[in-house]
């Protein structure tokens, strides 16, 4: 692999005492410093400038959002790489071919994350963990082996054979919905330390909801794509009201920028008066 595969990316703000790394040459010419707390969820998506995350009923919705920009792609090996675990719902898994990996979202540098994770003591790419209350994941069984699926009573029951033999079941509450702060704490107390949720909006608004997101990846696509007529549009927190009672505010970490496209970073943890 040489330096031409890799995007360029401009550094225009990076908060001081940011962790970081001891990352590839060619990784971090092309993106600058980065790193992660060893105990940390942090999520990704991808927003047009009207603040779409997905269009329902279209299949890779995310990936038309971003034009596949090849820096956006980037940034989820980045941060694929850094992971224990990634973390999506099950209409996202549905969605979707995979795997998870750094490899597949930008297969230019997959050497260079191979290297780092083994450097880092970590296996050659982060768990796959799947949450669904209503036990509908679909896929094949081989998409399915060595993947964490946190569910209900319920969609445990609705999983199927198939599902139950080649994944790790966890039955988390017998509710409608997966308590995320349960689902959280189970993954740190099994120690997989970094936590990468990547979707869907559903997934997040519950995230986001449950105060579990430590900080967020937002890379802001030069698209204006509307906010849908017959059927809405979701944002990245779908599905929850945090305004009044319950909004979030991010500090800025790091802003970067390749070409029209920008890479902010915020933490979401609640900082108390100085």
């Amino acid at each position: 692999m040489t330096d031409q595969h890799l995007p360029e990316f401009q550094t225009l703000f990076e908060a001081p005492g940011l962790p970081r790394f001891d990352l590839p040459e060619a990784v971090e010419r092309a993106y600058g410093a980065f790193g992660l707390a060893p105990r940390v969820v942090y999520s990704n998506f991808v927003s047009s400038i009207d603040g779409i995350v997905a269009i329902p009923d279209v299949q890779r919705s995310s990936a038309l959002i971003s034009g596949g920009d090849p820096a956006d792609r980037f940034v989820v090996a980045l941060l694929r790489a850094a992971a224990d675990v990634v973390v999506i719902g099950a209409g996202t898994f549905r969605a979707h071919e995979g795997p998870w990996t750094s490899e597949n979202a930008y297969p230019e540098a997959a050497q260079c994350f191979t290297e780092f994770r083994r450097a880092q003591g970590m296996g050659d790419a982060p768990r796959l963990v799947i949450v669904t209350a209503s036990g509908d994941v679909g896929g094949s069984r081989s998409k399915l082996d060595d993947v964490i699926v946190f569910t209900t009573a319920d969609g445990a029951n609705d999983l199927g054979e198939d599902v139950a033999a080649a994944a790790e079941v966890v039955e988390l509450g017998a509710a409608r919905s997966i308590d995320m702060q349960e689902a959280v704490g189970w993954l740190f107390e099994r120690g997989y330390g970094r936590i990468l949720i990547e979707g869907g909006p559903k997934l997040m608004g519950e995230a986001l909801k449950a105060r579990i997101v430590d900080e967020l990846f937002l890379t802001i696509s030069p698209l204006v794509v509307g906010g849908g007529e017959e059927q809405p549009r979701p944002t990245l927190a779908s599905g929850v009201e945090l305004l009044p009672d319950a909004a979030q505010s991010g500090q800025l970490l790091s802003l970067h920028r390749k070409d029209a496209y920008l890479f902010l970073r915020y933490s979401l943890l609640e900082v108390g008066p100085s």
